[in-house]
Order: structure tokens, then C-alpha cells, then sequence
């Protein structure tokens, strides 16, 4: 039995991913997966073709409020009682780290954004169209 080595805990969450990624042989164009599993440290993403070791990396997925919640990212109170109800963006960088025959894991650096994604307010729209 093997031993396990993460730091952070997967969650079996199937989440439709949008990712870009730098390879040796240049940028990709944006390519969409779902992801198997995935932690606030990185995601393995079911895919028949991987992109090469090291590829650096660009995620961008989408999820409710309560999924985040699970994956335990570190959120104020705060946000936590403004966001409630909404759907959430998370953008995340990484670096493609392993193969396995259903697809590849990605380990997420530190650097990774969450906004939730909620329509452009009044005060928002009309500052917008003072120039």
C-alpha cells in the first residue's frame, strides 16, 4: 500500500477547466478539460493527450461557493457572507508534474486569483461610461 505524500487533501471534484500552457514548443492555444481531483496545491486533469512535463501552466475554472469552501481556500469572513450565493472564478498557475494513462497532474504555484463572478453593478456601469 502506498503511502500518501500530498500536503493537501483532494477532493473528487469533476470541474470544466480552461487552461493555457507554455511548452518548449511554444504557447497552446486555450484547450478545455475536467478535472478528476483536485486541492488547493494542484488538480489532475483527465485528458488522452498531456501536455509535456514542466509545461508551465494556466488554469482558469469555475465553481460554486460551497465547492471552494471544501477545497479550504483561505477566505476572509467577509468575503465568505458577499460571495454567498455566487459563482466563483478561480485563475491558477502551475507546472505539469506527472503522467498517469487517464491524464496528468498539475502542481499550482502560490500565485492564484479568486473573484466571484457577479454582473457589472450600476455604479459600476455608469462610471464606466464617464470618460
Amino acid at each position: 500500500m502506498s503511502r500518501e505524500r500530498r500536503e493537501q487533501e483532494r477532493y473528487p471534484l469533476l470541474i470544466q477547466s480552461k487552461m493555457t500552457a507554455e511548452t518548449l514548443s511554444g504557447q497552446t492555444p486555450i484547450l478545455e478539460f475536467v478535472t478528476a481531483n483536485i486541492s488547493t496545491g494542484g488538480a489532475f486533469i483527465v485528458t488522452d493527450h498531456p501536455l509535456p512535463l514542466v509545461s508551465k501552466v494556466r488554469l482558469e475554472f469555475l465553481i460554486s461557493l460551497e465547492e471552494l469552501t471544501t477545497l479550504k481556500f483561505v477566505l476572509s469572513q467577509e468575503s465568505l457572507r458577499n460571495w454567498k450565493g455566487q459563482r466563483i472564478w478561480i485563475s491558477a498557475s502551475g507546472i505539469v508534474i506527472r503522467h498517469e494513462p487517464t491524464g496528468m497532474a498539475i502542481m499550482f504555484d502560490e500565485n492564484y486569483q479568486i473573484r466571484p463572478m457577479n454582473p457589472i453593478t450600476k455604479n459600476e456601469s455608469s462610471a464606466k461610461g464617464h470618460t
